[in-house]
C-alpha cells in the first residue's frame, strides 16, 4: 500500500502531538537541506554540461556539413556556372536538398573574386561578398563560423514574414579543385531557431531554462519565456539579440552571465537575481571556440521550496515542543534523511562511471519508488553497456577474422576508400586500415581503366560479380584479384557508395597458367 511522505508526517504528528518534528528541525533539517542542495546542484551540473556538449556538437555538425559540400567533386565546377548551363540546375538542386534536409536558411557558392555564382536564394546570384568576413576567412583556407548577428538581407522570420535583422549565423569553407587550389567559397546560412529548439527540449523543472549568451551579455538563443517577455515589454520581437541579461535592480550583467562572459566555468548554489529579477540557481560554461556562454538557470523557489516550507514549519513547532520527545523525533529525522544520503552517494558514484551502484531502500512511499526506479535505471544502463561492448567486440572480431578484404569507397572514378577491414589493408601492403582509408581507389589498379569499367558497370547494373583485375600493392608488387562489388544508392537513385569483397587470386592464376602451359606442351608432344 502506497503511503506518501506527507501522510506519514501527518500521522506521526497526530500520534505524538507533532512533537517529533522539533528534533527534525534542530538536528536533521540542516543535513537534509545540504543533501538536497548537493543532489539538485549535481543534476543542474549534468544538465548544464549536456547543454554545452549539445551546442558544441551541433556547431561541429554545421562545420562538417559545409566541408562535405565542398568535398563533393561536382561542386568545383559551380564557380564558373551560369543559369544557362545544364549543370547549374543540378548543382542548385543539390544545394536545395542540403538546405531542406538539414534545416538551413540558404546556401550559396562564390568564385575566388567573391561573386556568388549559385545560390538557393535567386536574389543572391551575382552578389559581391568579397568584403565580408566569412568570405575573407574562407578564401584564406579556413572553415569559418560567424557569430550570431542580425541579418543584413531580408530573411523569413518566425512569423513567416521577410525581415532584415533576423538572428542569423553563417559557416563558410574554401572550395578547391583537383589540384587543391582554392577556386571559391561555399557558404551555409544556419537556422538559429533550430539550436534554440534543441536546447528547449532539454527541460529541467517548470522554471529551468538554458540559453546562449555572447561576449556583450546579449541572449543569442530564444528564451523559454519569450511570450512573457513580450507581454511585459522587455523585448519587442524576440529574445535573441534583443535581451541584455542584466539584473533589473542594478542595471549590470547578472552574476552568472558576468562570470561566464569573463571566460569562467562555474555554478552558484546560493542564488542570484536573473534578468527578470527572480532568484535563481545556475551553472555556466564558456565555449571559447565560439565566444559563447551556455547558462542554465532554475528558480530558487522551485528548487528549495519544500526545504523552506519545512524550515518554517519546524520553527513554529519548535517553540511548542518539549524536550522528552526529542530523541524520538531524531529517529524519525534519520529515517527520512538516510535514504536521501544513500541516493546522493550512489548518484555521485554513478556519475563517476561506476554503473554497479545499487541502493537498498525498502519503503512504501515516494523514496521507495525513487529507490526502485534508481536501481532499475542502473541495471538497464549496465545491461545496455555490456550489450554494446559485446556487440562491438563481436563485429570487430568478425571483420578482422575474415581473410577476404571488405571495403567501402566513394562512387565515381576519382572516389577514395572510406572504410576497409584489416585483411583488405594487409592485402595491399598497408599496416592498418586507417593508413589505407582516404587513398584513391584507382591507385590500386595496374590498368587504371579497370576502375572506370567497374564504375560504369555498377552504374548500369548495380553489381559486378567475380570481376578480375591486375592490382598493385603499396610497395609496387603486382598481383591478381577477384572481387564482387555493388553500388549503394539513396532513395532518389543517386549513388552513395560502392562496397564489396576482394580476394587475392594470385595462387589460383599461377596454377591456371601452369595448367595451360602443360596443356600446350602435351599438345605439341602429340604433334
Amino acid at each position: 500500500m502506497f503511503i506518501s511522505i506527507k501522510t506519514h508526517i501527518i500521522l506521526l504528528l497526530t500520534v505524538v502531538i507533532l512533537l517529533p518534528f522539533a528534533l527534525l528541525r534542530i538536528v536533521v533539517y540542516t543535513r537534509i537541506q545540504s543533501d538536497l542542495k548537493t543532489v539538485i546542484m549535481d543534476n543542474l551540473e549534468i544538465v548544464g554540461e549536456k547543454q554545452a556538449v549539445l551546442v558544441s556538437t551541433w556547431m561541429r555538425e554545421r562545420m562538417k556539413d559545409v566541408l562535405v559540400i565542398a568535398d563533393n567533386p561536382y561542386m568545383a565546377n559551380s564557380v564558373n556556372l551560369t543559369r544557362k548551363d545544364r549543370e547549374y540546375a543540378e548543382t542548385l538542386r543539390y544545394l536545395e536538398m542540403i538546405v531542406l534536409e538539414y534545416g538551413y536558411k540558404d546556401a550559396f557558392v562564390s568564385n575566388d573574386k567573391g561573386l556568388v555564382t549559385v545560390a538557393t536564394s535567386e536574389k543572391r546570384v551575382g552578389e559581391d561578398i568579397s568584403g565580408i568576413d566569412y568570405f575573407k576567412q574562407a578564401i584564406k583556407g579556413k572553415t569559418f563560423l560567424t557569430n550570431i548577428v542580425p541579418s543584413k538581407v531580408p530573411l523569413i522570420n518566425e512569423f513567416d514574414e521577410e525581415e532584415i535583422g533576423v538572428p542569423t549565423m553563417l559557416v563558410s569553407t574554401p572550395l578547391k579543385n583537383e589540384d587543391d587550389d582554392i577556386i571559391g567559397v561555399v557558404v551555409l546560412r544556419v537556422h538559429v531557431g533550430t539550436l534554440s529548439n534543441m536546447m528547449h527540449n532539454q527541460k529541467f523543472g517548470k522554471t529551468g531554462e538554458t540559453y546562449l549568451v555572447n561576449k556583450e551579455g546579449y541572449m543569442l538563443s530564444e528564451s523559454r519565456f519569450t511570450k512573457h517577455l513580450l507581454e511585459t515589454g522587455a523585448v519587442k520581437k524576440r529574445s535573441a539579440l534583443e535581451l541584455k541579461l542584466v539584473n533589473p535592480d542594478t542595471g549590470k550583467l547578472t552574476y552568472g552571465v558576468a562570470r561566464c562572459v569573463a571566460g569562467e566555468d562555474g555554478s552558484d548554489a546560493k542564488g542570484y537575481n536573473d534578468y527578470g529579477g527572480i532568484p535563481v540557481l545556475a551553472v555556466w560554461r564558456w565555449l571559447p571556440k565560439y565566444n559563447w556562454g551556455v547558462v542554465t538557470e532554475i528558480d530558487r523557489a522551485e528548487v528549495y521550496g519544500v526545504a523552506y516550507n519545512l524550515n518554517t514549519l519546524g520553527i513554529v513547532l519548535l517553540f511548542a515542543m518539549v524536550f522528552p520527545i526529542v530523541f524520538f523525533a531524531y529517529i524519525v529525522g534519520r529515517r527520512i534523511s538516510s535514504p536521501i544520503v544513500d541516493l546522493t552517494e550512489a548518484t555521485e558514484k554513478m556519475a563517476a562511471g561506476d554503473l554497479t551502484q545499487r541502493v537498498n531502500i525498502k519503503r512504501s512511499d515516494e523514496l521507495g519508488v525513487l529507490a526502485t526506479s534508481f536501481n532499475t535505471m542502473a541495471e538497464n544502463l549496465g545491461n545496455k553497456s555490456r550489450e554494446i561492448e559485446a556487440s562491438e567486440k563481436n563485429y570487430r572480431d568478425l571483420f578482422d577474422a575474415l581473410r577476404a578484404g571488405i571495403y567501402q569507397c566513394e562512387p565515381g572514378v576519382q572516389g577514395a576508400f572510406t572504410w576497409v577491414n584489416k585483411a583488405c589493408a594487409e592485402m595491399f601492403g598497408y599496416k592498418s586500415p586507417e593508413e589505407m582509408v582516404g587513398t584513391k581507389v584507382k591507385s590500386i589498379y595496374v590498368d587504371q581503366e579497370d576502375r572506370k569499367r567497374l564504375v560504369e558497370k555498377l552504374e548500369k547494373d548495380g553489381v559486378w560479380r567475380d570481376f578480375t583485375s591486375y592490382c598493385i600493392k603499396k610497395n609496387g608488387e603486382k598481383f591478381y584479384t577477384e572481387r564482387t562489388s555493388n553500388m549503394v544508392k539513396d532513395e532518389k537513385g543517386k549513388p552513395v557508395r560502392i562496397e564489396g569483397v576482394i580476394r587475392d587470386i594470385s595462387e589460383r592464376k599461377k596454377k591456371e597458367e601452369d595448367l595451360q602451359k602443360k596443356a600446350k606442351k602435351s599438345q605439341s608432344d602429340k604433334s
